[in-house]
């Protein structure tokens, strides 16, 4: 959910929300060559991939997603602003250290690198490190591009695993539902009140979502929207390869499905968030970000 009050929107703006899904294609990239492309997704999401399925782990994705942003909300309301940040910076290391252990581990075995096979130690060792540098500039760093890389990284890490471990069925349902389910919580539900929360804390606003938002000088924009376009361009990626096209070619779909995020957040930014002085960041990138997909589902029927 970007979030602006009265700033002029800057090249920076637009660019560092691309951190994410950049990363993501690296991170797809690197699991498609070891054949590391699917893992299984685990309660309480089902592996089978049909559209009831889908549905049913949309709706579980969907009411977590609700309950976090009821708390989070009902938090800042009180005041309860220790509650809260002890709250996120648990929630965000769980995720971050799960996620980058991942990575480490299937990146070692699978591209056989020796010396820290023979020393799991040592690859705990290093996923703790990783992890710290990655929470203390999310959180603690001065620099917005310093915030964006960390921000980005697990945004990236968390987008990826997404689209290795649901079914595509899921997948796609989810590229639908959750644009429309920012529209309605961003202009109806808890996502607008929060914003409105957040309105009374003035310019110091931005450091009590730090880490779960990417703030840019008074423009802000949601990790939860970081992870889908994370997930937009890995699955781009993974599904041309999986169709036949060659790396190159899922690469070039990639970055045409980056370049359709990128302007969307253009679109947004410019027409959309002055309405209100804040706005949905899903529908409009994700949109135009999934015309490459489109255009494999139509050449493929």
């Amino acid at each position: 959910m970007p979030d602006s009050h009265g700033r002029v929107i800057k090249p920076k703006h637009l660019l560092l929300p691309l951190i994410s899904p950049i990363i993501a294609i690296i991170l797809i990239s690197l699991l498609i060559r070891i054949g590391e492309t699917q893992v299984p997704a685990g309660p309480p999401f089902q592996s089978v991939n049909t559209t009831g399925a889908g549905l049913y782990n949309v709706a579980v994705i969907i009411l977590i997603m609700v309950a976090a942003t009821y708390v989070i909300y009902r938090l800042i309301k009180r005041g309860s602003i220790r509650a809260f940040e002890a709250l996120k910076n648990v929630l965000l290391t769980i995720v971050v250290v799960s996620s980058t252990l991942f990575y480490v581990t299937t990146y070692v075995y699978g591209y056989e690198v020796t010396p820290l096979m023979k020393y799991p130690t040592l690859q705990l060792v290093i996923t703790v490190i990783i992890s710290a540098l990655i929470l203390y500039a999310a959180i603690k760093a001065k620099s917005a591009v310093v915030r964006a890389l960390a921000i980005g990284a697990y945004s990236s890490m968390a987008g990826v695993i997404f689209t290795i471990a649901l079914p595509a069925w899921t997948l796609a349902l989810l590229l639908v539902a959750l644009p429309l389910y920012d529209i309605v919580m961003v202009y109806k539900g808890l996502l607008g009140r929060l914003a409105i929360e957040l309105s009374k804390y003035g310019e110091g606003k931005y450091p009590i979502l730090r880490g779960l938002m990417l703030d840019m000088e008074g423009v802000g924009i949601g990790v939860g929207d970081l992870v889908l376009y994370a997930t937009l361009t890995s699955l781009t990626m993974l599904e041309y390869v999986n169709y036949g096209f060659s790396i190159m070619e899922a690469l070039l779909a990639s970055l045409i499905s980056l370049l359709g995020v990128l302007i969307g957040l253009y679109v947004t930014f410019k027409y959309i968030l002055p309405v209100k002085k804040y706005a949905p960041a899903l529908p409009v990138p994700i949109l135009l970000g999934s015309i490459p997909l489109l255009y494999l589902v139509a050449i493929l029927l």
